[in-house]
């Protein structure tokens, strides 16, 4: 036992000038916050992707996936608050806890290596359980332990703690959405991209958080559960109903007197205080909707842009680290600058005002954001109407081709065109013949072609005079990566068998043909995911090397998809490289925008609205407006998992300005509930303690203000 009351083995000593030192014991939760933090965020940054990319789920269907997660992230933090105050204690809270959540990240880690797609997405969505579990269960615990290590009187010293803490918290946030995107861009097991790796080094850094969570124990002031005051909360409001509905006595003033017989008044007045602070809680949920997107609906729209910026490429996700930089650079601002102008003006003086100001920022932001959909969707390939096809037919022979039947068009050597509305399901002749007078070009062939699919691609070869056409299924559809996609249509005199082509550029691919054709000399690969850039492409010479000859380059942009046509035999050699959808051609940088309006609505709302709560609330009841503020950010992802599954709206454009337009009536509505908001004249903080000998911020030992620093801003 401790002369401050605590129990550890670590006892703070002063200096020869009576200044008590800094714990040595809060590095250790510095480092382990950032490893957390790191390992949380790098692994959400690529989620979305996960979701579309390996687990092959639709976009409305991982935008569901991804808010249900972090729902479960935002719940469950009300659950560790009362184990930690009820039952274990926060160090064990956190150890027992922080086990959960790296068995969490090894499972979800193990999930992404190349199983069935129905093995892959269990263990995978059985991972992310368990991490919400985990990332939830601490997050109300590692703050407040570290305000734990400090005695009452170092108040400097805990406030400056707290923006280390804050500031560990967007260093791991910054660093781990930067390198998680480069990570999972990685080749590995057979595959275009490495997500094993991606969401391996996350939960080796969980690992690493843990381990220094534990060195630190012989350091740490380790208090005993003392009550968790949400329960108290909660069962005087069930009490207080209860006795109402089946108690004959006399009508009392307010419903919660009804307690009065089991619970003490304080705790009933505290509570009526709350509750008048709560009401205004009901439109804040909204917000969340909005804000989380960021990581879903945002990455998704940054996939279909274009990445490249000064040579180099900018991935989807990782425009996720605009939002936590742009928080550093924004708190001082908006405390030193933007505040105190507005307040010379006289303008946004209460924190209601900013709250509803940031809302509508946010709103502003998804406007934004939906102007920016609408360029992006012109961009996106247009595909066939239902029960109609399309077919493309290149032509790697050097004669022109007169397509006789069924319609009319002169094809000209090296040349692509695309037959649309063509009946699907339907078989016509289709009539090939040469031009007459050109050298060596002197064939006639009908072949029948049957649309049996959307969309279908053929290349036509005449080789010593021997006409002839290969027709393969096809697909127009954007990379979910943001990458480019390749295949090669090829007709190679004596072609190795298994022979691999080569393509050198940004990073080094070799792809293989499926030998589908019957022949060995023709065929086509499939579609193979290439990081953007310009590229030299090889033909094979054997198994495990390639001609050194060049055979051509080219330049393949993000979100393109491309055929290579190949023809090399002894008469002739031909290439040609064929667009069939069109590269991303937004650029990704105007999504910077939105992201700094959004940010601004951040600071202006949820820092606000933290600080007015509190500011409205006795000190006994911090730790269940906390609970509420968490509890409207799980609301607000449910939010969005509803209208995600419904698919209300179609188009995407169209969902941004629907949120836009609900974010604006929410906060009309709030306008006017804090117009009609009565403030409550609440003990200062020195009052209230007055008297208390207790060490840390506690009241009855089952408040400690620790609690909000880490949440304060939903990190």
């Amino acid at each position: 036992k401790s002369p401050l009351g605590a129990t550890g083995s670590y006892n703070l000593e002063s200096n020869s000038d009576g200044e008590r030192k800094y714990p040595k014991s809060v590095f250790f939760i510095l480092g382990n916050e950032f490893c957390e933090r790191f390992c949380f965020y790098g692994m959400r940054t690529i989620l979305t992707i996960y979701f579309t990319k390996q687990l092959l789920y639709s976009e409305n269907t991982s935008t569901m996936l991804y808010h249900l997660f972090v729902m479960l992230a935002y719940f469950t933090p009300v659950l560790g608050a009362i184990i930690s105050d009820s039952w274990l204690g926060k160090f064990r809270t956190i150890l027992y806890v922080s086990i959960i959540y790296v068995i969490g990240n090894i499972v979800l880690s193990v999930g992404a290596f190349p199983f069935s797609l129905d093995l892959m997405r269990t263990v995978s969505l059985l991972g992310l359980v368990v991490i919400g579990i985990g990332t939830g269960g601490i997050k109300p615990c590692v703050s407040a332990f570290g305000g734990d290590q400090f005695h009452r009187d170092q108040v400097q010293q805990r406030e400056r703690f707290f923006s280390i803490f804050y500031f560990m918290i967007n260093c791991g946030s910054v660093f781990s959405t930067l390198l998680t995107p480069v990570l999972r861009s990685e080749s590995c097991m057979g595959q275009e991209t490495c997500f094993p790796l991606a969401f391996g080094v996350p939960a080796a850094l969980m690992v690493v958080a843990l381990i220094l969570f534990l060195l630190g124990k012989p350091l740490y002031i380790i208090e005993q559960p003392k009550g968790n005051v949400l329960t108290s909360v909660v069962g005087c409001m069930f009490h207080a109903i209860k006795k109402k509905f089946s108690s004959s006595e006399k009508k009392k003033d307010h419903w919660l007197d009804y307690a009065e017989d089991k619970y003490d008044k304080k705790l009933i007045a505290d509570i009526k205080i709350v509750l008048h602070i709560l009401v205004l809680y009901i439109p804040l949920p909204i917000f969340w909707a909005l804000f989380d997107q960021t990581g879903s609906r945002w990455t998704l729209q940054a996939t279909k842009m274009d990445g490249e910026f000064f040579g180099t490429t900018i991935k989807p996700d990782q425009l996720q680290a605009a939002n936590p930089i742009l928080i550093l650079i924004f708190i001082p601002l908006f405390d030193y600058v933007v505040y105190p102008v507005l307040g010379k003006c006289r303008l946004l003086t209460k924190p209601l005002q900013r709250i509803t100001i940031g809302g509508l920022l946010a709103a502003v932001s998804f406007v934004v954001a939906g102007f920016l959909e609408l360029g992006v969707e012109s961009t996106l390939p247009v595909l066939p109407q239902p029960g109609f096809s399309e077919l493309t037919i290149m032509n790697l022979n050097p004669c022109t081709v007169n397509i006789t039947e069924p319609e009319h068009y002169l094809l000209k050597a090296n040349e692509t065109h695309s037959f649309r509305d063509l009946k699907f399901n339907d078989t016509k002749s289709w009539t090939f013949m040469a031009v007459e007078g050109e050298p060596g070009c002197d064939f006639q062939k009908t072949v029948e072609i049957t649309n049996k699919k959307s969309i279908q691609t053929a290349f036509l070869l005449n080789d010593e005079n021997q006409f002839d056409i290969q027709i393969g299924a096809d697909e127009k559809s954007k990379s979910k990566e943001a990458l480019a996609k390749v295949r090669i249509f090829f007709s190679i005199k004596d072609i190795p068998i298994n022979a691999t082509f080569k393509f050198v550029g940004p990073k080094t691919y070799f792809v293989s043909p499926d030998n589908e054709t019957g022949s060995s000399d023709i065929g086509r690969t499939d579609y193979a995911s290439f990081e953007p850039g310009n590229y030299k492409f090889y033909l094979p010479f054997n198994e495990s090397s390639h001609l050194e000859d060049l055979l051509g380059e080219a330049k393949f942009q993000s979100g393109g998809s491309y055929i290579v046509g190949i023809v090399k035999s002894d008469e002739h050699s031909n290439l040609l490289i064929t667009t069939l959808v069109l590269p991303n051609s937004v650029p990704i940088l105007l999504q910077i925008p939105q992201y700094v309006i959004l940010t601004a609505a951040e600071i202006m709302f949820s820092i606000t609205g933290l600080e007015f709560s509190y500011s409205q609330a006795p000190l006994s009841m911090k730790s269940v407006l906390q609970a509420a503020w968490l509890l409207t950010v799980a609301f607000g992802n449910l939010i969005v998992t509803i209208v995600a599954e419904t698919e209300l709206v179609e188009k995407k454009s169209s969902e941004l300005f629907m949120f836009a337009i609900l974010m604006g009536i929410d906060m009309l509505i709030f306008a006017v509930m804090a117009y009609f908001y009565k403030y409550v004249k609440v003990h200062t903080y020195s009052e209230e303690r007055s008297g208390d000998k207790s060490r840390t911020n506690t009241t009855n030992g089952k408040v400690n203000d620790a609690y909000v620093e880490e949440t304060d801003f939903t990190k």
